[in-house]
């Protein structure tokens, strides 16, 4: 059932609209201030808030960068934030009160695939598109899809595709420890993995799933001490992932086996120093690759730079795409109706920071290249240390996506 429009649909300043024109005719009304207002639903405390927090910072510049050349279809871009605690009810909450409360037309945001499913079943409900932002687990474009709901960033069956390619290439198999984090991301991630390594003779010893926010990872550590597995995956995230990492290094595990992280960002590798040197992983997006090979990546990774002192993660750039995706499907549309929305971003193509991109219109999964890394050490990083790694292979996106006949998603067949 399609909304009507209301205070925020097209917000119209009351002073504004209320004020009189006076000159030698007749009372004149002037024209109402129009806004479209954008929902930023980003994890600001807890443990993943140093992803929120950038992708904050991207949010802004695009709006900023927006507004500057006229907003959207003529309106200015305003934007109501909240604060999803990484926990699913808390960003369902938010999303609600930003569009009840607020008339945002648009959510996007998230660090999380557990916030992710969440929001994305509220928007569904709601008329109201999700750009879901830092989302990494199938289930987010694949077995809860919906027609609302558009995913650029890589999704795990890519990462895992991406990683086991790269590293059955370059180090074989062997035997894999797994420490997994225990909700919809941690578990697609494993799944994903082993269901590529195991058939190439990898073998599992064990997988240990851990509650999100553990910070004492040593009994699952001493395990794979104990163990001496060839592999130690660590499907951790955000601080967690520093944390675990960090205490890898105390049990001398990365030096003893190799490492994989499946999925890292700048402020991850930061935080875990040297010792994320030789740790591979992937990623959509490295600023220091991709601002040297395109030139809309360039003027976002310098844009950012200046305007923060430091380069962006790659959740970060995923966040700034969606704002400019967002407002070249809105325009396409000429309407900020969801199903408008919908339909143009399901059938066109863009280029903003990487290569030339695209929507699947069967399951809303953004195809584009997935970066496999590999740790360097803090003396080889520059300045801020937030140059982390190499790039050892770049996996295209028609390539290491999903096949559609192994689809799960049933989509929405109208919003």
């Amino acid at each position: 059932m399609k909304q009507a429009l209301s205070r925020g649909r097209f917000v119209a300043g009351t002073a504004g609209a209320a004020a009189l024109t006076f000159g030698s005719g007749p009372y004149v009304m002037a024209a109402p201030a129009k806004e479209l207002v954008i929902g930023l639903n980003v994890p600001q405390t807890g443990p993943y808030s140093d992803q929120g927090t950038d992708q904050k910072r991207a949010y802004d510049l695009a709006i900023d960068q927006v507004n500057s050349k006229g907003g959207i279809m003529g309106m200015k871009v305003v934007s109501t934030v909240g604060d999803d605690q990484t926990k699913a009810d808390v960003a369902r909450d938010n999303a609600q009160r930003m569009i009840e409360r607020d008339g945002a037309v648009m959510i996007t945001g998230g660090s999380s695939t557990g916030t992710a499913l969440a929001v994305s079943a509220l928007c569904q409900s709601k008329h109201t598109i999700f750009m879901a932002t830092l989302t990494h687990g199938d289930e987010t474009t694949n077995q809860n899809c919906h027609k609302v709901t558009f995913r650029r960033y890589n999704d795990a069956y890519m990462s895992a595709q991406s990683l086991a390619r790269t590293l059955l290439a370059k180090y074989g198999t062997g035997r894999w420890f797994h420490i997994t984090a225990d909700y919809a991301w941690g578990h697609s991630v494993y799944d994903n993995l082993t269901s590529v390594v195991e058939p190439k003779g990898a073998k599992t010893i064990k997988n240990v799933l851990l509650k999100l926010g553990t910070t004492d990872f040593s009994s699952a550590l001493a395990e794979a001490q104990a163990a001496k597995p060839d592999v130690l995956v660590i499907t951790e995230f955000g601080r967690d992932m520093v944390n675990c990492v960090n205490q890898s290094a105390q049990f001398g595990l990365t030096k003893s086996t190799k490492i994989l992280v499946p999925l890292v960002d700048e402020y991850m590798a930061k935080g875990t120093g040297d010792n994320f040197d030789n740790v591979v992983s992937t990623a959509p997006f490295y600023w220091k690759y991709h601002a040297g090979k395109y030139a809309g990546a360039k003027a976002f990774v310098d844009a950012f730079t200046a305007r923060y002192g430091f380069p962006p993660s790659n959740g970060a750039e995923c966040a700034y795409a969606d704002i400019m995706v967002y407002k070249k499907a809105v325009e396409a549309a000429g309407s900020t109706d969801a199903g408008k929305v919908s339909d143009k971003l399901e059938n066109m193509r863009f280029q903003f920071t990487k290569e030339e991109e695209w929507y699947r219109k069967e399951d809303h999964q953004g195809v584009n290249s997935c970066l496999v890394v590999e740790g360097i050490p803090v003396a080889q990083r520059g300045p801020g240390g937030f140059e982390y790694a190499r790039v050892l292979e770049v996996h295209p996106g028609p390539g290491c996506v999903q096949p559609l006949a192994s689809l799960s998603c049933k989509m929405d067949p109208t919003v």
